[in-house]
């Protein structure tokens, strides 16, 4: 009995001494959960973040406490009530309806925005991320989530966006590109408007200046070295540069680079050179605007959470996630033990320790504040931080929160970079930025509308575009769409008139009304004259000024539909003067072009203002008559026109009689539109003249006379091919005074009846019967071939020309393969061939026609405009096609040395040309003044009876051979 008394006692004793070790053990486990919880709480308090939990109907059960919720809730209920539901706290409607999908299936949430807006009005934004919470046994407990004040990270972003819309504005409406090169380190930063110059998808990738020179067309690279040079030492105010770079596609295209030396340093060496690209193949919009600045835009972080870290004696002893992923390391583990002060910037370190001092002298806080750390890879970021000291266990435990800044940091500086760059662009622009309120006031210029207007800032703010326009021009247009390259009319301080290219986007306020206008404009003075020009020269006749054919046309289709609607009738009248050629051959083409420009004028008298007077070339003269009301009055205008015409010429101090003969169409009845009437009226003509000139003859169906003969011709032209009459002549291309560097083979016919015949005898009605592809085949083949020969036996001494016609060119790739296998029969260079073309026989099918050129122009053979400035001159097909020279025609020749017109109309071509980086060459030079002039106007190239007639074979042949033997032929003059 006693020993079970002793072994109960025992057992008790064990009992309580079990009992009391596990009472101790939990009243520990206790104490280290309360001190947890505090830590966590105050944690919490000092973090940027709040944190919250909710129920399973989603409401608010706890919110941490902190200066952050306290600000964002204020004084407003928030337990039991779900985050939508607590007063003047605002969600996004689509938001909220996503976000209840999302409790409803009790998946986790990030980055919900609630808005409130405070007692002052100011706007507040949180955003809240959530996990679902469930027990043990998968029950729906609620979520637990956290919260951030992002609110100033809002606004700055609004301020990053807003200045990157003004820079893309002012760039995107000026249809221009920026670039940036660093002279030290070679490198070359190039904007996205190269995409829409160059055909990319993006912006190509030129890293070093010396890669842009690569691209550059060979003959350009030495020349923009040299521009750029001169700019880097001082030597140029503006660097401003035309060069050709290649599309995508393989094209060359032109490109204008302007730009200032912005930087230098104290020896005044060039450090920086910023400016602007434009894409002068179409300067008619090019000159205009700014557009494309390149986005360099960082975006901002993602709303990552804050880091925290805990350490004791400087040694981390705890990191979470955030800190892990914001410094580099691969997980918390990697930072465990690591010396704090190891991941502070060494310029930081003397703050550091004296924050740690604070801290671990006694449990104690120390405030946000910025510092830089070193993430382990050995980049640096910038963070705002703060830390809380606390006592554990004998010993002091630090714990610190930081976040990222280093975004909003990056996004200051480059918000005062891009307003620099913005600056800087806009100053070597030469363009003007504005902005309107939306009745057109204007609320900013720039400085450069001063120079261009003549007014003062402060004059022109608060007053509309429209009160400096003349009166009737039309208003710019109240739209909410953007508008580019309006060209107006303004009257600047001092009166004169000047044209302005306007491009501009609408302002929009947050709810989409119109608030005002911003955009950019540029004086295009300079461009609408030279377009005006350009315009007159492609429509006007340059020695008499009266109507081409291209007018003539357009007006005569006008005329016919007139007349088909009042059922009237109209007359054609062809008038050819009868004894021009034997004024050219005795007085010379000065007196010819005399004659010609008095024949207008006398003619022009005799003719109502409806009607219209036309030149098509040579003595060839057409009168366009409207109201006509029967053949009988015609043929009296007629008579009257011979009556004025057989009164003498005084040119020249000679009196001269010259008379005419004309022929007459009559629409309806002898052709429904203006090609058959003209081809009736030249029938009726030739008709005339073949009974003796003078008279005049109304078209009649029996005039069959002249189509038999042309059949009869056309016959023998056909045997000529097969008969082998045809032969070339070459006529020598001279430089300067008389270097033979080429030659032009033309073709004659040597009829068996008639001799030699010229190519003006025979090539029309080769076109009109469609053997001029049969005749140009035959030219090439025996052009090369011959040209072959001379390579072989002088290398290099001579290039060759051979003239197109819009048949051959309508081939397309078998024209193209036809040029490659005679070059390559002939063991020939394509740069030893040059084709001419003529404007009308470009425009005859110009799309289909600019692709054939561009493959024949990859083989490495040039293209010349034949005849340039008679027909359809126009910058808009220059700029399409691979045209290397301008011939510009004998016609603006005869006159050069003596007509200031026609000297001027040689010098705007030239000077087009050299800006376009075309050679120029002109034809039909017969005297030494004009060879003169056109030496002097910038004219290198020239072909003329005053240096050598076309030569045959053998006579060409001893030309080169005496030009290599050092006796080189010079002009006459010389």
């Amino acid at each position: 009995m006693l020993d079970l008394l002793l072994v109960a006692a025992l057992s008790g004793g064990i009992i309580y001494l079990g009992m009391s070790l596990l009472a101790r053990k939990r009243e520990k486990a206790l104490e280290e959960a309360r001190a947890a919880e505090q830590r966590f709480r105050d944690l919490t308090e000092l973090s940027a973040d709040w944190f919250w939990e909710t129920d399973a109907e989603h409401r608010v059960t706890w919110i941490s406490a902190g200066g952050s919720v306290a600000t964002f809730f204020g004084n407003m209920p928030t337990f039991g009530k779900r985050f939508w539901e607590i007063p003047r706290v605002e969600v996004e409607p689509r938001a909220l309806e996503a976000h209840l999908e999302r409790l409803g299936e009790q998946l986790p949430f990030f980055d919900l925005e609630i808005q409130r807006t405070d007692e002052r009005g100011a706007r507040l934004i949180h955003i809240i991320s959530g996990q679902s919470r469930v027990t043990p046994r998968g029950e729906f407990l609620g979520y637990r989530g956290v919260g951030r004040d992002v609110t100033e990270q809002r606004r700055a972003e609004s301020a990053v966006f807003e200045a990157k819309e003004r820079v893309e504005l002012a760039l995107d409406g000026g249809n221009l590109a920026e670039w940036h090169f660093d002279v030290e380190r070679d490198e070359l930063y190039a904007g996205d408007g190269w995409v829409r110059f160059l055909g990319h998808g993006r912006s190509p990738a030129v890293g070093k200046g010396a890669m842009l020179y690569d691209m550059m067309h060979p003959e350009d690279r030495e020349r923009s070295r040299g521009v750029m040079v001169r700019a880097l030492k001082g030597e140029l105010e503006e660097y401003i540069d035309e060069f050709r770079v290649p599309t995508r596609a393989g094209e060359w295209k032109w490109l204008q680079a302007r730009g200032r030396v912005v930087e230098r340093d104290a020896e005044g060496r060039a450090l920086r050179v910023s400016g602007t690209i434009a894409d002068i193949d179409s300067r008619k919009r090019a000159e205009t605007a700014l557009q494309d600045a390149e986005q360099r835009y960082r975006s901002l972080v993602d709303l990552a959470p804050n880091g925290v870290m805990v350490h004791s004696a400087g040694v981390i002893e705890y990191a979470n996630p955030a800190a892990a992923r914001l410094l580099k390391a691969e997980s918390p583990a990697r930072l465990i033990g690591m010396q704090v002060e190891a991941l502070f910037s060494p310029a930081d370190l003397p703050r550091v320790r004296e924050r740690q001092s604070v801290l671990v002298a006694a449990p104690a806080a120390v405030g946000f504040e910025e510092r830089h750390m070193r993430c382990l890879d050995g980049t640096e970021l910038i963070v705002e931080g703060a830390a809380v000291s606390f006592q554990e266990r004998d010993r002091i435990v630090v714990q610190g929160v930081f976040r990222d800044v280093t975004e909003e940091r990056k996004a200051r500086q480059a918000l005062a970079e891009r307003e620099q760059r913005f600056r800087d662009v806009v100053h070597a622009s030469g363009e003007y930025v504005w902005e309107t309120d939306a009745q057109w006031r204007y609320t900013y210029l720039s400085e450069r509308v001063e120079a261009v207007l003549g007014y003062a800032r402060n004059d022109l703010l608060g007053r509309a575009p429209h009160e400096f326009m003349p009166l009737g021009e039309a208003h710019f247009p109240d739209t909410k769409a953007p508008f580019r390259d309006l060209v107006r009319r303004s009257i600047t301080k001092s009166g004169g008139v000047i044209w302005q290219s306007v491009s501009g986007v609408p302002r929009l306020d947050a709810a989409g009304a119109l608030i005002g206008y911003r955009g950019t404009a540029a004086d295009v003075t300079a461009r609408k004259q030279a377009e005006a020009r350009i315009e007159y020269l492609a429509t006007r006749d340059a020695l008499t000024g009266l109507p081409n054919r291209a007018l003539l046309t357009d007006r005569a289709g006008q005329a016919i539909l007139t007349a088909a609607r009042s059922r009237s009738q109209l007359a054609v009248l062809c008038v050819d003067l009868d004894r021009f050629k034997l004024v050219n051959d005795s007085l010379g083409h000065q007196a010819g072009d005399a004659l010609l420009r008095a024949v207008a004028d006398r003619l022009q008298n005799t003719l109502g203002r409806e009607d219209t007077l036309a030149r098509l070339g040579g003595d060839d003269f057409v009168l366009l008559w409207n109201g006509l009301k029967s053949a009988e009055d015609a043929a009296v205008l007629a008579q009257r026109i011979l009556s004025v015409l057989a009164r003498p010429f005084t040119v020249e101090g000679n009196a001269l009689n010259v008379g005419a003969s004309i022929g007459i169409s009559i629409y309806p009845n002898d052709g429904r539109d203006f090609a058959e009437l003209l081809k009736n009226a030249d029938a009726a003509l030739y008709d005339a003249k073949e009974n003796g000139g003078g008279t005049w003859r109304l078209f009649a169906p029996a005039l069959n006379a002249r189509a038999a003969e042309r059949l009869r011709m056309e016959n023998e032209l056909r045997g000529a091919l097969a008969r082998s009459e045809l032969v070339l002549h070459w006529h020598p291309v001279v430089r300067g005074r008389g270097q033979v560097v080429g030659a032009e083979a033309l073709v004659r016919w040597n009829h068996s009846g008639r001799g030699l015949l010229m190519p003006e005898e025979f090539v029309p009605l080769a076109e009109e019967c469609g053997l001029i592809r049969a005749v140009g085949e035959w030219t090439l083949e025996r052009a090369l071939s011959q040209a072959g020969a001379w390579h072989r036996k002088m290398p290099g001494r001579a290039w060759f020309a051979v003239n197109v016609s819009a048949p051959e060119i309508a081939q397309g790739d078998a024209y193209v393969e036809k040029i490659e296998a005679c070059l390559r029969a002939n063991s020939l260079e394509g740069s030893c061939l040059e084709l001419e073309v003529t404007e009308r026989v470009l425009m005859s099918s110009l799309a289909e026609n600019v692709e054939t050129l561009r493959r024949i122009g990859a083989l490495g053979v040039r293209f010349a405009i034949d005849d340039f400035g008679t027909g359809y001159s126009s910058l808009a097909y220059l700029r399409r096609l691979p045209i290397h020279k301008l011939k510009i025609d004998r016609s603006f020749l005869r006159a050069i040395d003596s007509h200031a017109a026609d000297e001027a109309i040689v010098r705007a071509i030239a000077a087009m040309a050299g800006t376009l980086g075309l050679a120029v060459a002109a034809e039909g030079v017969e005297s030494e003044a004009q060879l003169k002039r056109l030496l002097a106007l910038g004219c290198e190239e020239w072909q003329g009876h005053y240096f050598s007639a076309p030569l045959d074979a053998a006579a060409f042949e001893a030309l080169l051979l005496d030009a290599g033997a050092g006796s080189a032929r010079s002009a006459p003059g010389r």
